[in-house]
């Protein structure tokens, strides 16, 4: 709706009566678990990758935007805070690297202290002799999750940072085989607990990765979720790399049209040719005893 102030009229404002929350803070201070004391059991997305539609999800839980300050998705960030009836909460290492039109439309406050952390790091590793920041952006948690070799304070990083299950694996799949994380995403993330699946997560991989960290591509068609289910794979964010496989790539072709085909990438189902009918010349019984 648009508001009359001075003469004048403003621009489109928050449609949502609960105005959403900034919570801005240095590495380490908290941010994280400040946001979650203003939502119970909250979606959490991270604010270079959105792909959420707001009326799939209940109001009551809310939702948490991750990072703010870096590469933010502003017209998705928007939509949410205008659309979403429910708590929405954003977190930002600064106020300088979020854009102004999101600023304007949150509450803002601020993060704890360093002692909060190192409460924090006790609890998950009462004998860390170092005052170890386990507060990671993403890039910084994957980079770690690849080449750290020691895979118990890769769990505990996770733990700590309890990063959204869509956003890590579809970092992951950019770097490494979708089959060490197909049973992870398909089977475990929704039988078992959450601190089960970052456990599993944790020991699916060893470590071994020496290159260079690639972030994920934006999805280029929105109906990859749909044909992600007809194809029985759970989460989207598999289904580029599975189609890398041969053998998967033709089971794709024969339970898909040809236009969904064509979105995929994956060339069109092999027409048959036309085959002309025989006609018989019908004969009397007359004309075949001349």
């Amino acid at each position: 709706m648009y508001i009359l102030q001075e003469g004048k009229i403003m621009g489109l404002t928050n449609m949502n009566d609960n105005r959403a929350i900034l919570i801005t803070g240095k590495v380490g201070t908290g941010k994280s678990t400040k946001a979650l004391t203003f939502v119970n059991n909250p979606i959490i997305l991270y604010a270079n990758d959105i792909d959420f539609d707001v009326g799939s999800f209940p109001m009551d839980n809310g939702i948490v935007i991750e990072d703010v300050h870096y590469k933010p998705d502003k017209s998705a960030i928007l939509h949410i805070i205008r659309h979403y009836r429910g708590q929405v909460v954003l977190t930002s290492i600064n106020q300088k690297s979020v854009p102004k039109e999101i600023f304007d439309m949150c509450k803002i406050k601020r993060a704890g202290s360093f002692n909060h952390l190192q409460e924090s790091i006790k609890k998950i590793a009462p004998h860390s002799e170092s005052p170890l920041s386990f507060e990671r952006d993403t890039y910084s948690l994957m980079n770690t999750y690849l080449k750290e070799k020691d895979r118990n304070l890769v769990a505990k990083l996770l733990l700590f940072n309890k990063p959204a299950d869509t956003q890590i694996l579809s970092w992951l799949i950019e770097n490494m085989s979708p089959n060490r994380l197909v049973f992870v995403d398909g089977v475990v993330k929704r039988r078992w607990s959450q601190r089960y699946f970052y456990e599993m997560l944790s020991f699916a991989h060893i470590g071994d990765f020496y290159g260079r960290v690639n972030m994920p591509k934006r999805r280029a068609y929105s109906q990859l979720p749909k044909l992600s289910r007809r194809l029985g794979v759970k989460n989207p964010n598999l289904l580029p790399a599975l189609l890398k496989d041969e053998a998967f790539k033709q089971h794709a072709k024969k339970k898909l049209n040809n236009t969904e085909c064509r979105l995929l990438k994956i060339g069109e189902k092999k027409r048959r040719k036309k085959t002309t009918p025989i006609t018989v010349n019908q004969s009397s019984l007359e004309d075949f005893m001349r």
